[in-house]
């Protein structure tokens, strides 16, 4: 069988901007989603918790193309992993960092101090721009059968406690007293959604998110997210009110808050887990 020509650089160049100008049309689309659709919003809270090796923006992206993702690579991570994608399967476009090679020093020199920090330790690179890169999800892939290393499973009561203690800790205040709260009267379950709503509000502030209803909605939706990391069944993810807030940035405000509710989401959760191993309270996996 014939192999495919190559492209040429001007064909290349031409794709590249083709694919970059879809991927712009699905963010697009996806922000108005945001504002307008809760299932979507919902969907991207989804996303963000089950794919934590990807940043807040390619979840949004992911979740308006691919929203039952579970495992998203490219193909040539695939091919490593014995999978390849299935014939005619459509691939899912990411924002991919476009990094240069040069000298770490000269790199930091030209790139300035808000690049700066984009220059990759020893590795003589530096991130120049972003393109859209086509990944897949497993669900789209065949091949060896593929098993991701299983995380280890906290318990709802492990949950619970840690929540409990870093909150003492760290606000020196009792959320019992404070909220009139018995949680050993309520399921372990039940207790955690509490504290995990208690930690995104003061972790989330009302001048982060100041229209009305914007500030409870992202807290309700952080704590929806940590809690589908830490297998805890979440309340509801509460879309923000932004429809039809224009600003002068590229970006819309709805943007700005899916990043910090994922980034806060996550946060939470990884507190959890780090101290819940750093105490080997884990419950066994299943």
């Amino acid at each position: 069988m014939p192999s495919k020509p190559k492209m040429t650089d001007d064909e290349r160049r031409a794709y590249s901007a083709r694919m970059r100008g879809e991927l712009e049309g699905v963010m697009d689309r996806a922000y108005g989603a945001m504002v307008a659709d809760e299932g979507f919003w919902a969907a991207v809270m989804r996303t963000a918790a089950t794919l934590a090796d990807r940043s807040p923006v390619n979840c949004i992206a992911i979740a308006a193309q691919c929203p039952h993702a579970t495992r998203v690579l490219s193909s040539g991570d695939w091919r490593k992993a014995g999978r390849f994608p299935v014939k005619g399967s459509t691939s899912v476009r990411i924002w991919t960092p476009i990094r240069r090679r040069t000298d770490d020093a000269q790199a930091a020199a030209e790139a300035g101090p808000r690049e700066a920090a984009d220059v990759a330790e020893g590795e003589g690179r530096r991130v120049s721009g972003f393109k859209a890169g086509p990944v897949f999800d497993i669900s789209q892939t065949d091949g060896d059968a593929y098993e991701e290393p299983a995380a280890a499973v906290l318990a709802a009561e492990v949950v619970r406690d840690t929540l409990l203690t870093q909150y003492r800790d760290w606000y020196h205040e009792d959320p019992e007293q404070a909220g009139g709260f018995d949680f050993a009267r309520e399921a372990p379950d039940a207790a955690a959604r509490i504290l995990l709503y208690g930690h995104a509000w003061r972790r989330i502030t009302e001048a982060d998110a100041p229209l009305p209803g914007q500030h409870l909605a992202e807290v309700a939706s952080a704590a929806h997210a940590a809690a589908l990391i830490l297998g805890i069944a979440p309340g509801p993810a509460v879309m923000p009110p932004l429809a039809g807030i224009i600003t002068q940035d590229r970006k819309p405000p709805v943007h700005e808050s899916a990043v910090r509710v994922i980034e806060t989401g996550r946060a939470i959760a990884q507190a959890v887990t780090a101290a819940a191993e750093h105490r080997r309270e884990l419950a066994p996996a299943g």
